[in-house]
């Protein structure tokens, strides 16, 4: 089974977070030709959120259920997970982290009024070299393409032993064979990787990151860096596994 062939699947408790995230779960799926699955925490919202969706895109299949498995179960065959953005300190953000941590495949993570897939705004990808930052420069390429919105590289300089304008450059060069007519740039950001990446989120669209890095300490994401930039990012969030 391709990624195509799969849903993208929505966590939606009636939070505002969980509101953004099912509005943009909505707009991509109808740019991309998917399908909705909404894991609903309580059964008295299903028509909310269907509303929501038709009212949003209209010709997306929508199926709707009940919590009765984990989003982190349900990621195996989910094309891609999107959860709404939790508050800091609240228990939907061990829930968030949690399933970030386990999933089966990419997790996007919507705050209120954060742009959505219609923006116009770029696609931003953290990059290091590694296999996992590979596949999160082809998530992120992937989607800038079928937004048709241009995709910014950036590299943070520490803690990474290449030189960072050559692994940028690389990056770009390998979008560009695979996407010919995709706007492609890349950046070099001073500093650690976390912090370089929450300022890169500022007026972007959607800022992609691999779960790991070269090693734990130049990781893009670990167990403690990733709920720093889950709860910094000002853009929604996708971390590819």
């Amino acid at each position: 089974m391709t990624y195509s062939e799969r849903k993208t699947v929505v966590g939606h408790d009636g939070t505002p977070a969980a509101a953004a995230a099912l509005d943009w779960a909505a707009a991509d799926a109808a740019r991309r030709g998917s399908e909705l699955l909404v894991m609903q925490t309580d059964e008295r919202g299903w028509a909310d959120a269907l509303a929501r969706v038709r009212r949003l895109a209209p010709e997306v299949p929508v199926t709707l259920t009940g919590t009765g498995r984990s989003l982190a179960e349900a990621s195996g065959r989910a094309e891609m997970i999107v959860l709404g953005a939790p508050a800091a300190g609240s228990p939907q953000a061990t829930v968030v982290s949690e399933v970030v941590a386990r999933a089966g495949c990419p997790v996007v993570v919507v705050g209120p009024d954060e742009p959505g897939p219609a923006s116009g705004l770029p696609v931003s990808v953290g990059y290091d070299g590694s296999a996992c930052a590979e596949r999160a420069l082809s998530f992120a390429a992937e989607r800038a393409a079928q937004w048709q919105v241009p995709l910014v590289v950036v590299v943070a300089q520490a803690p990474l032993a290449a030189d960072p304008q050559t692994l940028g450059a690389q990056a770009a060069a390998w979008v560009l064979r695979r996407h010919p007519g995709l706007e492609v740039r890349h950046e070099v950001a001073e500093g650690e990787a976390v912090p370089a990446l929450a300022a890169a989120s500022r007026g972007c669209g959607l800022i992609v990151v691999g779960s790991r890095g070269r090693a734990l300490a130049a990781g893009v994401l670990d167990s403690s860096v990733g709920d720093g930039l889950i709860s910094r990012s000002q853009s929604p969030l996708a971390v590819v596994h």
